[in-house]
C-alpha cells in the first residue's frame, strides 16, 4: 500500500468513526421518576379482598397519599427528557389511583396516562437562591465550583 492510499484509509477511518460518534451522541435520553404499577400490575388487584398492606408489599409505598382523605393512595410516574441548565421536560406521565373504604379494603381504582395538568414549572425568581434576580442558574453553578475565586471586595 501506498503512503497516499494509506493517507485516505486513515482520514476515512478517521470520517466514519466520528459520523459514528455523532449518531451516538444524538441519541434521546429519558429519565424516569416516581413508579406506577403496570395494567399487568393493577389486574392482580382484588377489590374487597386486598388491603393497604397487600397493596403495599406488591406495589410499595405510594408518592403520595391523600391530604383530604387518607384512604386515597396515589402512584405517579413521569419520563422525563432532560434538558442542560433547565428543570427537565414531561414527556409521559401514569398516575394510579387506589381508593380504599374504611376497613382499608380496595374500593376502587383509576388509570391516567398522559400529562395532565401543568407540568412547566417555573420557580419564584424573587424568593429562590439559585434562579434569583441577581444571577442565573450556570452563573450559580459556576459559582459554587469556583467559589470566589477573582472576586474582589
Amino acid at each position: 500500500m501506498t503512503v497516499t492510499r494509506q493517507v485516505r484509509a486513515f482520514v476515512l477511518f478517521i470520517l466514519l468513526s466520528l459520523s459514528g460518534l455523532s449518531l451516538v451522541a444524538c441519541t434521546a435520553q429519558v429519565d424516569v421518576r416516581g413508579s406506577a404499577p403496570s395494567d399487568e400490575d393493577l389486574a392482580t388487584v382484588r377489590r374487597g379482598l386486598d388491603t393497604k398492606m397487600d397493596i403495599q408489599e406488591r406495589f410499595g409505598l405510594p408518592i403520595t397519599i391523600g391530604a383530604a382523605d387518607p384512604n386515597l393512595w396515589y402512584y405517579v410516574k413521569q419520563d422525563l427528557r432532560p434538558l442542560p441548565l433547565s428543570p427537565p421536560e414531561v414527556i409521559g406521565q401514569r398516575i394510579v389511583l387506589i381508593q380504599f373504604d374504611t376497613e382499608e379494603l380496595v374500593v376502587d381504582m383509576e388509570v391516567v396516562n398522559g400529562i395532565i395538568g401543568d407540568t412547566d414549572f417555573r420557580p419564584d425568581t424573587d424568593s429562590s437562591k439559585i434562579y434569583g434576580p441577581d444571577r442565573s442558574a450556570a452563573q450559580e453553578f459556576f459559582r459554587n465550583i469556583f467559589g470566589s475565586v477573582g472576586l474582589q471586595n
